[in-house]
Parts: C-alpha cells; structure tokens; sequence
C-alpha cells in the first residue's frame, strides 16, 4: 500500500514540531506500507492520485497562506484523492465558526462569538467581557482569528478597548476573528485533549496554558503530558461532544482531538475546539496509538484499491 503524509514546507514557528509522523511511518513500515512524506505547498508534479490514502499531518503553513491551502486541497477532493480525515471534515475544520454549531447541536463548550469585518465592535466587546465575568468568574476572553492554529494572533484581553482595538485591527485586515471567555482553570490544572481515532476513543493529554497571565510560553503545545485528571460524568461529557459534532459534518472522521477546560465553578467539561484538519495526537507519549491509527489508515487504503 502507499500512503502520503503530507506536511509543510516550512512551520509557522520555530517551536513547532510534528513528532507523530516520524513515528506513524514506522508504524506503517512495519505493517508493510510505503510511505512518502510530502510537503502540501512544495511538492511540484506530485501525482496524489496514485496514493491509497492521503493522510494530512502537519501542514501548519496552511495558516499563514489558507487560499492556497483551501486550492490545494479542493484540488485533490476534485480528482478523487481519499483523505484522512475525509475532505468535508478538513474542509469544516478550518474555521472555528464550527463552534456555535456543535453547541446548537447540544455540546457544552466555551461560548463563541464570531466577529465579521464590518460588525459593531462596542457592544460586542462589552457583551463578550461581561458575560465571561458573570458565568465564569473573570472579565477576560481571548481574541483570535477563526483560523488559526497555535497562539497564531491570539492574545487573552482584560479590557474593552483592547478588545476593540484587536478586533478592528482583524477587521482592517479583512479577518473574521472568533471571542472567547478565558477559563481561569486552564492556569491551574491544563488543557485536556481527547484523542478519537474511528470514532473510538484512544487517549488523552494535558498540556499546559499558553496565554496564562505572566507565563512567557511556547506557542506550541507547552509540557505536554499523558492522560488528565478524569472525574466520573466526564465520559458521558464527550461522548456528548462527540456526538453533537457529528450531527455537524456529513462523514465520521477518521481522527479527531477534543480540547476541553474544566468549569471554574461546576468542575464539568467546556469543549473548547476540535480539531480534524490535522489533529496532533502526541503518539510520543502513546506509542500505542500510533499503531492503532496506522492500522485505521490501512483499513481506509485497503478500501481505496
């Protein structure tokens, strides 16, 4: 079987680094497949047809030039190409405007406001810094854009006319940018990211606040470690996730990570992202699951032939 793992040509930051792949493709070696790591923005002549699947990795640079990314990856959906994740689920990915749908849906996530170029920016600040201190105890919310990966133009802000000033700035740029509460637990207790693979669950991380008040972190991932700090209702929490996303997007994807940051007050689950475009699954720490996600990438090859 052959497979691609597609990557970038280069990363958004000096601190970002794809440790799944190295350790997927002896996985796939092992089991018999060849593989080809591609970088999707410099990989002139390729002919993606000829793969069995092609499994989307690491293509960070997608954020710093997404109409390219967008282009490219419309290409390959036009000429047949099967992806992992599939094509609609990449596609919905790339926009946290995904947000308020699953929450509609019946998720309990961290509320998402998307703010248009154009709209009024006053009262959606005020709004926005308002309703985090009433419902989860601080006036600050993080701004960023709706696509974007990383801390890639996020900031956490404290202050309406800060909050203003980012968003106008996004505006004048043409940016659709997306305003949510910070959830004061992240500081204490981490990020928690529940890995899927087939619709399955397979494991979890933590790792630590990025935009924590006085930490000067990585942009990437910082102190990522195995497992969370799980309580008894929290798998009836994702399972709801889970399920309110699929009611989302037309195909079940083949991978996706559940990022989730405990309610300041009530303890249960806040979703707070999903990510399917190419969802870090940290396999360093879970060398398993590296197995079990190079044999879900079989089994879609094997359909594919």
């Amino acid at each position: 079987m052959d497979i691609a793992l597609v990557t970038s040509s280069a990363f958004p930051g000096a601190d970002w680094s794809d440790r799944d792949t190295p350790l997927l493709r002896s996985c796939l070696a092992a089991e018999g497949c060849t593989t080809r790591v591609l970088s999707w923005d410099d990989a002139p002549g390729v002919d993606w047809t000829a793969f069995d699947v092609v499994a989307v990795q690491s293509p960070w640079s997608m954020w710093l030039k997404l109409a390219e990314f967008k282009s490219w990856l419309e290409s390959l959906h036009r000429q047949g190409v099967p992806l992992a994740n599939p094509y609609p689920v990449i596609a919905n990915g790339l926009s946290k405007e995904y947000l308020p749908l699953v929450e509609q849906c019946g998720a309990r996530t961290i509320p998402t406001t998307v703010v248009a170029p154009g709209d009024p920016l006053g009262a959606v600040a005020a709004d926005a810094l308002t309703r985090a201190e009433r419902e989860f105890g601080a006036a600050a919310v993080v701004v960023k854009p709706v696509s974007s990966g990383g801390t890639l133009g996020a900031a956490r802000v404290t202050t309406e006319r800060d909050l203003v000033a980012r968003l106008a700035d996004f505006g004048q740029h043409g940016v659709t940018a997306c305003v949510q509460p910070y959830i004061g637990t992240i500081d204490a207790l981490g990020e928690y990211g529940i890995i899927m693979i087939d619709g399955q669950y397979s494991h979890a991380i933590t790792k630590d606040a990025i935009l924590a008040p006085g930490r000067a972190g990585t942009q990437f991932h910082p102190n990522a470690r195995a497992g969370y700090a799980a309580r008894d209702d929290d798998s009836t929490e994702i399972a709801n996730a889970y399920r309110a996303y699929l009611k989302t997007v037309p195909v079940e994807p083949t991978s996706v990570r559940l990022d989730f940051l405990r309610h300041p007050v009530s303890g249960k689950l806040l979703l707070l992202e999903i990510e399917s475009v190419a969802p870090v699954k940290f396999f360093h720490l879970r060398p398993d699951a590296a197995y079990r996600y190079a044999r879900s990438l079989i089994a879609a090859a094997s359909v594919n032939r």
